[in-house]
């Protein structure tokens, strides 16, 4: 065997420890590469340049002037704390008859529910129940006639006055009761909707 022809030593490895600390730390070092390439591509890409730091010349160019109008006379004041009082109050009255209104026409919807009541509940045959609801109904429509504004309470008391018609034929002529409540009930929805 010729020296030419003899096998070259094989080379000495990497001692077993470096190994395992390349292959450990490697995907690690990899990786902070890659942001720090990614980061600074970003970096460039989205912040703005920087503007020129020399000094930059403007003209600029005259504006049109407009004549100055006249100011208005002032008007005489009066004092904050009336106004506000005053306005308060209205406020505060404005309020309070929209609640009156609103508490009627409640009243006015729970009068017409109970006169359903009662129509189902002659249905049945079942006067007892019927005459309690129109008892129901009519004291719903005296709230209702005590809340409401004046124009309103001429209708209403003349529901009412319907309503004890109705009751008192209950027991003497039931036919065509449940017809004159459901006629009843319509005027009630209208004085709703008004």
């Amino acid at each position: 065997m010729s020296s030419a022809d003899a096998p070259l030593p094989p080379e000495p490895p990497l001692p077993v420890r470096w190994r395992r600390y390349l292959a450990l730390i490697g995907p690690h070092f990899v990786t902070l590469v890659v942001s720090l390439l990614l980061f600074t591509t970003l970096h460039y890409w989205f912040l703005p340049t920087p503007s020129p730091s020399g000094p930059q010349f403007v003209t600029a160019t005259p504006a049109p002037t407009i004549p100055p109008t006249p100011l208005p006379t002032p008007l005489p004041t009066v004092p904050a704390a009336l106004l506000d009082d005053g306005l308060i109050r209205l406020t505060i009255l404005d309020l309070q008859a929209e609640n009156a209104r609103l508490r009627a026409a409640t009243l006015l919807l729970r009068a017409a529910i109970t006169i359903d009541e009662a129509v189902s509940a002659l249905q049945r045959n079942d006067f007892a129940e019927a005459d309690r609801a129109l008892m129901s109904a009519r004291r719903a429509l005296d709230h209702a006639y005590q809340l409401s504004v004046e124009p309103q309470k001429g209708p209403i008391d003349t529901i009412r006055l319907q309503m004890s018609q109705i009751r008192d034929d209950l027991g003497i002529r039931p036919e065509g009761v449940d017809r004159r409540l459901w006629q009843v009930r319509r005027l009630i929805l209208t004085l709703i909707d008004e």
